[in-house]
């Protein structure tokens, strides 16, 4: 059975008596977290992960095959990411909930997601709901290698989080990023991604709005103004790239709405510049243990 089926499986057999411990959200105070790899990070990695480029159109125009070779072109660099996760639950003892009768316990899970390589010695980037309680993270590239992968950094607010595996002897492609700030509704973008664990899969529109507010709080101590986009954008596809025609990136596919058609979001390239940043000079804080 593949690992999506086992991954739709499990969801569909959750009992309804079992309900998952949230935990207190995400605070725009909250520092980005540094985990135990991120020492060899700080002490032996690259001083620098984003290679950056120039402008966000179409190189050359557009022609016919403009979107198949930006495709081929970007998926080098994508993969599918697969978890093993601990889930906090809570398990009620009666079918109606009643204070005080119910046992907090934890529930093994398994997950899946996107994410793209960022600098050539394994670097990639994700979303940090994406490897959220993960006791095992496995990353798909698109040749078929299956490669463990190590937490370097989170940011649950932002809802990134940097990753490492083996770059081997070759390393990987990186893909550059181009500037969120320079993107304006009605351009076109590529979505790339592994939606419901399908694999590599490309979609296609438009920057629908930019600088958009889904956080409601005021006055934020870290604001995150993100990018909307008709391109599509389903569970499975958070933490794929969200690519412009020259092949760039300038965001981080994060939500959709449900209730709602071709409505997404992505975290766009300047904030995500932001938490590679803090991560590079050492400016988050040591991990909680269970991270």
């Amino acid at each position: 059975m593949s690992r999506s089926a086992l991954f739709v499986m499990a969801a569909s057999l959750l009992p309804s008596c079992v309900s998952r411990d949230q935990g207190a959200p995400a605070s725009p105070n909250d520092p980005v977290l540094l985990l135990p790899a991120a020492e060899d990070l700080l002490a032996n990695g690259p001083k620098t992960l984003l290679v950056e480029v120039d402008g966000n159109g179409a190189a050359g125009g557009l022609d016919v095959t403009l979107i198949r070779r930006v495709a081929e072109q970007v998926k080098r660099s994508v993969v599918s990411i697969y978890t093993e996760t601990r889930e906090p639950v809570s398990i009620r003892l009666l079918p109606i909930p009643i204070p005080g009768l119910a046992l907090s316990a934890t529930l093994p899970g398994k997950g899946l997601g996107s994410g793209f390589f960022i600098h050539s010695d394994g670097y990639l980037l994700t979303n940090d709901h994406v490897i959220e309680n993960a006791s095992s993270i496995r990353v798909m590239t698109p040749v078929g290698d299956d490669l463990e992968a190590v937490v370097i950094a989170r940011d649950p607010y932002v809802d990134l989080a940097l990753l490492k595996v083996d770059p081997g002897e070759d390393g990987f492609p990186a893909l550059p990023m181009g500037d969120s700030e320079l993107a304006a509704a009605g351009d076109l973008a590529l979505a790339l991604g592994n939606p419901l664990g399908l694999g590599h899969t490309v979609t296609f529109g438009i920057v629908s709005s930019t600088g958009r507010d889904l956080t409601g709080v005021e006055n934020a101590a870290r604001e995150v103004r993100y990018l909307q986009t008709d391109t599509a954008i389903n569970p499975g596809s958070s933490g794929g790239p969200l690519v412009t025609l020259d092949g760039a990136w300038i965001g981080v596919n994060t939500s959709m709405l449900a209730n709602a058609q071709s409505i997404g979001f992505s975290v766009p390239s300047r904030t995500v510049s932001d938490f590679v940043a803090k991560v590079l000079d050492g400016s988050g804080v040591a991990a909680p243990i269970d991270s």
